[in-house]
């Protein structure tokens, strides 16, 4: 195992530990959004590919996760007031 990876899994275990902490002390740190704004601009092909070739490589979870969208935006019949 390198460094590299061995940094990886670190810092992984370390965000899960923390991740509650993090993401209210990310959500108020300005600096980072610009950060994060001028990253995604730069990198928006990369981004891009990534997501249609994880797309690609799980259909199945992305059926699952439209058909989720749908039934959550759909109200059953019952939940449907009629007009009269």
């Amino acid at each position: 195992m390198t460094d590299k990876e061995r940094k990886r899994i670190a810092n992984r275990k370390y965000y899960e530990k923390n991740k509650d902490r993090l993401a209210e002390k990310w959500k108020h740190d300005d600096d980072r959004k610009e950060y994060l704004k001028e990253y995604y601009k730069n990198n928006k092909e990369a981004i891009l590919h990534r997501a249609r070739e994880w797309n690609k490589r799980n259909k199945e979870a992305r059926k699952l996760i439209i058909e989720r969208e749908k039934r959550s935006r759909l109200k059953p019949f019952w939940e449907v007031k009629p007009t009269k």
